[in-house]
């Protein structure tokens, strides 16, 4: 059975992937309850959660916001989402069946929809979705709860880009992703997702308006000598991350 706080963090984390909650806006653990109608308790333990994933973040007066996205952040970022989704690509690719392929296609269709009518609630949905039948297919217990608090913190900053420049700007490989995996090709489809993500980075990297980083280790930490993840996991918020589920296991 599905408790209360699973409810208010899956609610809020959709919130969060699609951009409907803008970056900066502060809200309480108060507004929270009241909005789902309960006590504290399950609201602040769902909002604990999104604080622990790097979605939300923890204010001086005991409030929350979204943050806001550096150059530096928002590069460390897609550094990693590339290595690990495309690792989890090249897994899935041979583990799927055909009704996942048919799933896949049709949401790619509704994200062409959402594109069509410059929808950029419903075309991150779509998109959210289509990524993460394919990398859920991979069946990693270790990878794929990374992948997804990577997405929860560029989420609200994509929704705020897409929403400024239209979802026109956008880039589609979702097309030779398809093709890949209908052959089975692993590669393959591991590079057209490493494209995808590297053209919707081009694009922001080009015409976004980032805050500037109070951190300047974060330069470093973006700036490995052979692109490895090894920074990431050893000086970043990723292995505080890894470290939390772990513990949160034992």
């Amino acid at each position: 059975m599905t408790s209360l706080h699973d409810v208010i963090y899956e609610s809020l984390r959709r919130s969060i992937i699609v951009g409907d909650i803008v970056p900066g806006r502060t809200f309480s653990t108060r507004t929270v309850a009241d909005q789902f109608g309960t006590s504290l308790i399950p609201a602040r333990d769902a909002i604990k959660r999104l604080v622990v994933e790097r979605a939300l973040e923890l204010l001086p007066n005991r409030t929350f916001c979204v943050p806001k996205m550096s150059r530096q952040r928002f590069q460390e970022l897609l550094q990693v989402r590339i290595e690990l989704e495309m690792m989890l690509t090249r897994t899935a690719t041979p583990l799927l069946i055909q009704d996942e392929l048919k799933s896949i296609e049709l949401i790619n269709e509704q994200m062409q929809v959402a594109f069509e009518c410059s929808d950029v609630s419903k075309y991150l949905d779509a998109n959210h979705r289509f990524h993460f039948l394919i990398y859920r297919a991979a069946r990693s217990m270790e990878i794929l709860p990374i992948v997804e608090s990577l997405w929860l913190q560029v989420g609200p900053f994509l929704n705020g880009v897409l929403t400024q420049f239209g979802v026109q700007t956008a880039q589609d490989n979702h097309a030779e992703v398809i093709k890949a995996l209908r052959r089975g090709d692993s590669q393959s489809a591991a590079n057209a997702i490493r494209n995808d993500l590297a053209d919707a980075a081009d694009i922001i990297l080009s015409n976004a308006n980032f805050e500037v980083d109070a951190d300047p280790t974060l330069v470093r930490r973006t700036q490995s000598a052979n692109g490895s993840l090894t920074d990431a996991f050893t000086y970043g918020w990723l292995g505080e991350y890894k470290k939390m589920t772990m513990e949160n296991r034992l």
